[in-house]
């Protein structure tokens, strides 16, 4: 038998070589299964924008990561060393086990075949080991003997190795980048938030549906309580006999359908003709019903009224929170959110179809897109937020009070109201469907939008050039504004810089372009007027988003904007400014307007006095299209058709109050009939116009003008007193006494007029705002008047409509009164009969009148025509007066 020294010293080789290959094996095994815990939360993110998978890597995963760093890190083994230990762990082992069957005890049992193995295993284990000492190779073997070393967590970066196991196991997925989230540790709260929106928007939208479902059943229940039971006759083509109804009290279908008919109650009426009548009443009622409008009257606060605005206010404060973007939003990042919350702070992000570059990929921006995804979640939570802030600390019925538009703006757009088809205006059936097929995006835009809005803007996109000519008062602002946020949240998901708008507009509402847009729309916008006109530039340029610049900037940034720069659009406010093809503002304004890929030239006054006119505006988008039907108004709509759009207040918004207007005629004092009649023969036709005014308390207009003014304010009305003289506006301002805010006047600041507005809306009821005609009768929202004087008759139509449309517009809860200040015997009577035939003009052709014929003559006057005119008649008329 060998020698016991030589018998251990192999045995404990082979349990050396044994213990070798089993820490290997378990070692590997443990990476393994480590990759396997790894990969098992993996998630796929999908967006709108992207697609991917994300593996989220925890701080806990550091003892992961050093078990795979450990199978790593294991010595190569190579051929000698292999054979080495496939010697020791077979055949020593085998040779071990045929010297222990014959030693000891075991040695008195076996038979001469065992005990030759025994012998020659011996001779076996002690060549074994002699050639081991001969040979070295256990220094070899002591190399990777590695059973004493255990993983020791460290960091992550053995997950990270792009050329260690986890990634090379991931290689099928694409090339890898790496998302830091733990700077998105706001995630869980974020999605948290959305999703409660989302679930928010759905059923706060089916407790408007209902509460609108309720206002109108009120509505046709309060028809019913007033419509005359004759009215039946009408469903049963006059075949009903009512008498015995009369007859017993019943005089209206709702009483009847409080009280239907009982067969042989009332006198001669059996069992059909009952019947008749009961049915004729419920079908009288589904009438009703069907036809109701759904209003919210401001007057009464009925409860139908105020459950519809709290729902209202519920559904604005979460639809956008909680809209479909929002929806995508959760879904997308919602699998990282949950990650995040479970304590990742890494995650490995996979992108498909991807080609690597090296080392870890951009994966076409795809965790840049992740991150942005991330941070507009992040800030529509916060919005969502503080809506839901919002909602706690005001009074629903006052916020209606405060801001009445958007909720009748919501009630369009959740389809209890609906302005669509009187939007369309007169355009074509063909272009109508094109424009209500487009889709328009309005991820960008924060404003709800009236149907007719929607189409307004739809028009835009779809025919790219046009002209807006609503009415004042509509919303065109807003509508270019959705124009706007469209193209620029295509460009979003499009390579590319980002897309410049320019908006052109008079200096006085620069102010409110910009408030508007950061107020309806997430696009950032640039004051390109003022003493910090380099800085706006310089951003816009750089940056992208909504240049506001006026006509008279246009010459200066002309040269600030490199030669090849377009623009995504350009909006042209008050676009009647330009209608003189020789103005310098125009040739700037069509500079700008060749290099847009498109443009919305806005006016609610988009003809003046000439077709001629009109055509200049056409030929600024469309100088290809053909406006030649100067006598023919259906002509004329059928050219302009493709580019122009208009809707009248009266077409659009059912809930807008009346107007009312009243003529103040009053006859010119002694005194102002000599002063009078020098300013005729002087040819002084603005002395003529101002001047029963100008004598304070003896003024033949100011004694009315006080009237008008105590009335309202006995009625809690606020009050616009409008002329086109300075001088007048003075008198007026000493007339009235009181709150009085003003002069607003030509010289009154961009600025100033908008603080003016603010401060007389925030005013209590009763204050006066006294203002320049064209100076505050342009771009100014003023619903909280309710009462306008008109001091003088202006010398174009247009002039007046847009000052009343200051205070009558989308809005406005209550009954507009203008009271127009005229003298019987002055200039007055002459000029009211003029701007009635230029108002006729104007609607047969800006408003495209089906019907009307036109005279050249009558709309062709210019305004010193009509001042000739004027004088003339009224050189004439005194002259037949007798003294």
């Amino acid at each position: 038998m060998v020698d016991k020294v030589i018998r251990d010293r192999m045995r404990m080789l082979a349990d050396v070589a044994d213990g070798i290959r089993a820490h290997r094996t378990a070692a590997q095994s443990a990476a393994t299964a480590a990759v396997d815990a790894i990969l098992s939360r993996r998630v796929e993110v999908r967006g709108t924008a992207l697609s991917c998978s994300v593996i989220p890597l925890h701080q806990g995963d550091e003892s992961l990561a050093a078990t795979i760093e450990h199978a790593a890190a294991l010595p190569r083994i190579d051929r000698p060393v292999e054979e080495l230990l496939d010697m020791l762990t077979n055949d020593v082992r085998r040779a071990l086990d045929d010297e222990d069957a014959v030693s000891g005890i075991a040695s008195l049992f076996v038979g001469r075949e065992r005990r030759d193995a025994a012998a020659r295993a011996g001779h076996y284990l002690e060549d074994t080991n002699a050639w081991l000492d001969r040979s070295g190779v256990l220094a070899a073997l002591q190399a990777v003997d590695t059973q004493d070393r255990r993983p020791v967590p460290s960091s992550l970066e053995p997950l990270l190795d792009t050329e260690g196991r986890l990634l090379a196991s991931t290689a099928d997925l694409g090339p890898a980048a790496l998302i830091d989230l733990a700077a998105l540790d706001h995630l869980p709260r974020t999605i948290g938030i959305l999703r409660e929106a989302v679930e928010a928007a759905g059923s706060s939208r089916e407790r408007v549906l209902e509460a609108g479902r309720r206002v109108r059943e009120d509505a046709a229940r309060r028809e019913l309580r007033q419509m005359d039971v004759e009215r039946l006759r009408e469903v049963t083509r006059d075949q009903l006999r009512l008498g015995a109804v009369r007859d017993a009290g019943i005089e209206t279908v709702g009483q009847l359908l409080a009280d239907p008919i009982v067969a042989g109650r009332l006198p001669g009426v059996g069992e059909t003709t009952a019947t008749r009548i009961n049915a004729a009443a419920r079908a009288m009622q589904d009438a009703a019903r069907a036809d109701a409008a759904v209003q919210i009257d401001a007057r009464r606060q009925d409860t139908g009224s105020v459950a519809l605005v709290s729902a209202l206010r519920t559904w604005e404060a979460v639809k956008n929170s909680g809209g479909p973007r929002v929806a995508g939003l959760v879904d997308e990042l919602g699998p990282l959110a949950t990650a995040v919350a479970h304590g990742a702070v890494l995650g490995i992000v996979h992108q498909p179809g991807a080609i690597a570059s090296g080392g870890f990929n951009p994966s076409e921006g795809t965790v840049e897109r992740l991150e942005i995804d991330a941070d507009d979640a992040r800030q529509r939570a916060v919005r969502a937020a503080g809506d839901r802030e919002r909602l706690r600390s005001t009074d629903d019925w006052s916020d209606f009070l405060d801001r009445p538009a958007s909720y009748f703006a919501l009630l369009d757009e959740i389809g209890l109201t609906d302005s669509r088809t009187a939007g369309r205006g007169s355009l074509p059936e063909g272009l109508i469907e094109q424009v209500e097929r487009f889709e328009l995006d309005t991820t960008l835009l924060t404003a709800s939008l009236r149907g007719y809005q929607r189409f307004g803007a739809a028009f835009a996109l779809v025919q790219e050039r046009v002209v807006i000519g609503d009415e004042m008062g509509l919303g065109k602002t807003v509508e270019a504004l959705a124009v706007v946020a469209h193209v620029a949240a295509a460009h979003q998901t499009a390579d590319g810089p980002a897309p410049r708008f320019v908006v052109i507009c008079p200096a006085a509402v620069v102010a409110n372009w910009i408030r508007e847009t950061e107020k309806h729309t997430r696009v950032p916008v640039h004051r390109l007027h003022g003493p910090s006109r380099s800085l706006g530039v310089d951003a816009w340029l750089r940056d992208g988003g909504v240049a506001v610049t006026t006509y008279e900037t246009l010459a200066w940034l002309g040269t600030r904007i490199p030669e090849d720069q377009r623009f995504a659009a350009v909006i042209v406010d008050e676009a009647h400014y330009v209608k003189n093809p020789d103005a310098k503002r125009t040739k700037n304004t069509r500079t700008l307007l060749d290099r847009s890929d498109r443009v919305v030239l806005m006016s609610g006054t988009p003809l003046e006095n000439r077709v001629e006119e009109f055509r200049v505006l056409v030929d600024h988008i469309r100088p290809d299209l053909t406006v030649d039907a100067e006598h023919d108004p259906m002509a004329f709509r059928k050219q302009i058709a493709p580019v122009y759009l208009r809707r009248s207040q009266e077409d659009v918004l059912t809930e807008l109050p009346d107007l009312v207007e009243v003529d103040e005629w009053t006859d010119l004092t002694p005194a102002e009939a000599s002063r009078y009649a020098d300013a005729v023969a002087s040819d002084n036709f603005h002395a003529m116009r101002q001047l029963a005014m100008l004598d304070g308390d003896a003024s033949s207009k100011v004694e009315s003008l006080r009237e008008v003014v105590a009335d309202a304010r006995a009625n809690g009305r606020k009050t616009l007193v409008f002329s086109h003289y300075r001088a007048v506006l003075e008198a007026a301002r000493q007339a009235v006494g009181g709150e009085v805010f003003g002069p607003l006047s030509g010289s009154t600041s961009p600025t100033a007029r908008q603080e003016m507005a603010d401060a007389f809306s925030a005013a209590a009821p009763g204050a006066v705002l006294i203002a320049q005609i064209i100076a505050g009768g342009v771009g100014l929202n003023i619903q909280a008047a309710s009462v306008v004087v008109i001091c003088e008759p202006q010398l174009k139509p247009t002039t007046e409509w847009q000052a009343i449309a200051r205070a009558r517009r989308m809005g406005q809860l209550d009954t507009v009164q203008v009271h127009r200040l005229l003298s019987e015997d002055g200039v007055d009577a002459a000029l009211v009969r003029m701007l009635a035939r230029k108002s006729q003009i104007f609607g047969d052709f800006a408003a495209v009148s089906d019907t009307a014929q036109a005279s050249m003559q009558a709309f062709d006057i210019s305004e010193s025509q009509l001042i000739t005119q004027v004088l003339a008649e009224e050189r004439a008329r005194l002259a037949a007066v007798p003294a």
